[in-house]
């Protein structure tokens, strides 16, 4: 305990193991983000996954509406979340209207005789 208040020890060196660098699909270390584009080509966007990202962020921002301090960061708080579970909202209808298209065109498809 006496010597816990003693500035004057010097603590032991911790060795750390050496960083690897990350590899890209090529198997080369990655450094820099621009090797590869953030979207391939072809990749659909998950429509659903930004639904939620829009409704987890419209409940986070009524609970900071309820938890602000004053009347104005309440009111931004409120309006904010209103827009983001709007834009969620919408997202989520239209990633459901997308797939009931998928669903309708391909029986269309189906029943068509040849």
């Amino acid at each position: 305990m006496e010597d816990s208040l003693n500035f004057d020890i010097s603590a032991p060196a911790r060795e750390r193991a050496p960083k690897r660098a990350r590899t890209g699909r090529a198997g080369r270390p990655s450094t820099a983000k621009v090797d590869r584009p953030e979207l391939q080509t072809g990749e659909p966007i998950d429509i659903y996954h930004w639904a939620a990202v829009a409704l987890v962020t419209s409940l986070m921002c009524a609970v900071l509406a309820y938890a602000a301090g004053t009347p104005t960061l309440s009111r931004a708080s409120n309006v904010t979340s209103i827009v983001f579970g709007a834009m969620g909202s919408v997202l989520l209808l239209a990633g459901i209207v997308r797939g009931l298209r998928s669903r309708l065109g391909g029986a269309a498809v189906a029943e068509q005789p040849q």
